[in-house]
């Protein structure tokens, strides 16, 4: 498949959209047929055609590759099989809010679209790619003919240890895009990149979807190698923002070389260290720090360290006295106290489920 091919099969509407097209459902409708039969679907395959056609009853707003639970008043979604997934999303209705238990992103290869993520609204055009952390609640507007969405959705053995390791490597944003994909942060983190003038990610986007839309069978190696260009491509941006919590936002420097400079010497940083290292007074950095992050110095230090211990316990076999003593705690007993406050189970207990879900 090439580019115009590529383009043709994107913006070609289905028999779904079609049926859509004139009619505007109410939310409760949307919810039903959303909740309706999930696929039974249980394939290793990493893509979904566009076209392909859905499992009978199958609901309306997305492929058979997904289904939805609802848990409380939440939809949740969920990937039926495959641990890396790629789809189109369904144009003329919209998708209600919802989280999911796996690594999602979200890229505009045209148009415009409007997404509320955690109650604010932003308006997406074309090049701007999302990644979002787990449990971020997020809907999406209908939206028309010539918007086209192309959803990422990868559980977590997708990404090896390798990748992770080597291609994200120890800055700030590598480290904020490893800790969404490891599901080593609680915090509903996500980033949103303006990239509509990088033709090479434009490009490395292309190549994946005619590798995944074009051929019956998709090589899972080149799919990495393509993910593994586009993070690197994404790394060396310097058009993006990273929305650390529901209030707090950047994309500026001094802001991000801050807490790149936080990110990087947590183990033994201290308030006044960084302030002396970026000519600040203590109480100015601190301020600084409280506005974006809504953290304090000394919270956003101990999230960092116990971030790290949980990235090592999943990707590594040391020891949890090991990792207890490099984060700076040789009282075992206050490391497992500390770390079972921020991920509610014991170290050991997290490792056995991170062994767990990469035996999925």
């Amino acid at each position: 498949m090439n580019y115009e091919e590529l383009d043709r099969l994107l913006f070609e509407w289905t028999a779904l959209e079609a049926k859509l097209k004139d009619n505007d459902l109410s939310d409760d409708i949307i919810k039903s047929r959303i909740l309706s039969n999930p696929s039974s679907v249980d394939r290793r395959s990493v893509r979904q055609h566009p076209h392909e056609a859905p499992a009978p009853s199958a609901a309306i707003t997305h492929p058979p590759i997904y289904h939805y639970t609802l848990e409380g008043d939440r939809l949740r979604l969920h990937v039926t099989g495959e641990i890396f997934a790629i789809s189109r999303h369904t144009r003329f209705v919209k998708m209600l809010k919802h989280t999911h238990d796996l690594f999602e992103m979200n890229y505009v290869y045209s148009g415009t679209f409007y997404q509320e993520i955690e109650g604010e609204r932003f308006e997406l055009n074309e090049g701007d790619l999302i990644i979002l952390n787990k449990n971020v609640e997020h809907s999406i507007e209908k939206c028309g003919e010539n918007d086209i969405l192309i959803n990422f959705l990868a559980k977590n053995e997708f990404f090896d240890n390798a990748f992770i390791y080597n291609i994200l490597g120890d800055h700030i944003l590598g480290k904020t895009i490893a800790s969404i994909i490891a599901d080593a942060s609680r915090e509903k983190n996500f980033l949103l990149f303006h990239t509509s003038d990088n033709w090479q990610i434009r490009q490395t986007i292309q190549n994946l979807l005619c590798e995944s839309f074009g051929s019956k069978k998709t090589n899972q190696e080149i799919i990495k190698s393509y993910m593994t260009i586009l993070f690197s491509r994404l790394l060396e941006s310097d058009s993006y923002e990273m929305f650390l919590n529901k209030a707090g936002r950047t994309s500026t420097i001094p802001v991000i070389e801050i807490m790149a400079y936080i990110n990087e010497h947590y183990l033994n940083a201290t308030l006044e260290q960084t302030a002396k290292h970026f000519r600040y007074s203590a109480e100015h950095l601190g301020r600084i720090i409280k506005n974006v992050t809504g953290k304090n110095f000394s919270a956003l230090v101990l999230e960092q360290k116990f971030m790290h211990a949980a990235l090592q316990l999943k990707l590594t076999d040391r020891t949890v006295e090991q990792i207890s003593k490099e984060i700076g705690y040789n009282n075992l007993s206050f490391f497992y106290k500390k770390f079972y406050s921020f991920y509610g189970v014991t170290p050991m207990e997290y490792r056995r489920s991170a062994m767990t879900d990469g035996r999925r």
